[in-house]
């Protein structure tokens, strides 16, 4: 028999063998390294998703160094589960009001203006953006239409936060609101098939009753219905997109909650809610305070929100016109301002500040008749007009001075930490010399888009680009 066939196939089963047990080899010693590199960038569940680390929404295919330097400054605003300080900062660093109080409803078929002012200026935290004062069963008809916008928003810049805001108001028309079985159950209760009770959120002394007009309270978060309602709200806005909630004025709601403890479940469970839910599973949450620490000895807040109380400069009263603006300065100390007085602690991403990072805003609350264009540097209210008022009063090279001049005071000069809000769009009383009302609302938008629009985008994009 001739066996050199079968010694030739014996040999090349060899090398074949050979060759695959060098390939195993060769992949079994390249896996410490893989896990070295995973181990840096963050621990994975057992779903495969990263875990208390900043991920792109949609991370990039290419490394870094190839990548166009568009894409590598984006990098600075991703987040996922929770969220380091430099980030948290720049997005403050580019946050603007655009509240829509009564049409609280961005929709692409009017307000393309707005989209147009966020891409071109390079916004990235849009305050207010959902602006339902006294929620009622008509907003909930809107949502469709707010979740479309913001994906569309979306579509071109995934770094956009939109901020909605659960206000300290309730009213009677809650009680036509129905109660989800899902929020029953994020509670431990039995599902009951009823609307939320205006009358089981308010505070039992009767405090707050009518506060904001007829039918209307100061909800009280020591009332279980209170609990369940604010939760709803929260939960609702993640669903729609939204992922910065405003909280309002949490003293005034919180008034009897001692140690904060009801505030310290609620927003946990919020954030826990954010965390399989929301678009990057992680929700920004503010309010109106100088800082809390929670029942848990951890800051409640991921930032502070509070006005900017600009504090009125000069001694004769007059109308502002082109030679002559109402002139104002930020001064630490002033009022019940903000500078120098943001708490400091633990935050709930875990790390530590002497003083966590805020965000003052040219905020409205209405005006002083009486004192219009009267100059009081000990007033809360600037020439006698609320914040953003005043400001849209004033000649336009005069804003264009004050928010260049704003937006580095506070960042820079007011004890740190500290960003300013540009004014987008909100409501605000334009005045002519007699003090009739010519307009109600304050549009920063290029003319070219809104007609009503004051131009000052055009000096808002020029001071963040500035910033970068």
């Amino acid at each position: 028999m001739n066996t050199k066939p079968i010694i030739f196939r014996l040999v090349c089963l060899m090398l074949c063998f050979l060759f695959l047990a060098g390939s195993l080899i060769s992949c079994t010693n390249s896996e410490p390294d893989n896990a070295d590199e995973q181990a840096q960038k963050g621990q994975t569940d057992s779903s495969g998703e990263e875990q208390g680390v900043d991920t792109p929404v949609e991370p990039p295919e290419q490394p870094a160094e190839q990548q166009n330097p568009e894409e590598v400054k984006d990098m600075r605003y991703e987040f996922k589960y929770d969220i380091s300080e430099e980030v948290l900062c720049n997005y403050l660093a580019k946050a603007v009001t655009i509240s829509l109080e009564g049409s609280y409803v961005p929709d692409a078929t009017n307000t393309d203006h707005i989209k147009s002012f966020i891409l071109n200026t390079g916004a990235k935290y849009i305050c207010r953006a959902a602006t339902c004062w006294s929620p009622s069963l008509a907003d909930y008809s809107t949502h469709a239409k707010q979740k479309a916008y913001i994906e569309s928003v979306h579509e071109e810049d995934p770094y956009v936060v939109f901020e909605a805001c659960v206000f300290e108001c309730v009213s009677t028309a809650v009680n036509d609101i129905p109660i989800p079985a899902s929020v029953f159950e994020a509670f431990g209760l039995p599902v009951e098939e009823r609307n939320f009770s205006f009358d089981a959120m308010c505070f039992p002394d009767g405090s707050f009753k009518n506060q904001w007009g007829e039918n209307t309270s100061v909800p009280d978060i020591t009332r279980d219905e209170t609990m369940l309602f604010l939760y709803h709200r929260a939960t609702t806005y993640i669903d729609l997109g939204y992922e910065g909630l405003h909280m309002g004025q949490i003293h005034l709601i919180g008034r009897d909650d001692k140690n904060w403890e009801r505030w310290t479940e609620l927003l946990s469970m919020i954030r826990e809610y954010a965390s399989d839910n929301a678009r990057r599973k992680f929700v920004f949450i503010n309010a109106h305070t100088h800082g809390i620490v929670g029942s848990d000895d951890v800051l409640l807040f991921d930032f502070h929100m509070y006005p900017s109380r600009p504090m009125a400069v000069g001694t004769e009263a007059h109308f502002p016109t082109e030679d002559a603006p109402q002139e104002a300065i930020f001064e630490e100390g002033h009022s019940d301002s903000i500078y120098g007085k943001s708490l400091g602690g633990e935050t709930y991403s875990g790390w530590e500040c002497d003083s966590l990072p805020y965000l003052v805003e040219l905020d409205n609350y209405g005006d002083d008749a009486a004192s219009l264009h009267v100059p009081k540097p000990d007033d809360v209210r600037t020439w006698g007009m609320d914040e953003i008022t005043w400001y849209a009063n004033q000649p336009a090279w005069y804003r264009a001075e004050f928010l260049e001049y704003a937006y580095d005071w506070v960042m820079y000069e007011a004890g740190g930490n500290g960003y300013f809000a540009m004014p987008g769009q909100r409501v605000a009383r334009i005045y002519d010399e007699n003090n009739n009302v010519l307009a109600w609302q304050y549009f920063a938008y290029d003319p070219a888009n809104y007609k009503a629009g004051s131009g000052d985008e055009a000096i808002i994009k020029e001071i963040w680009e500035q910033y970068e």
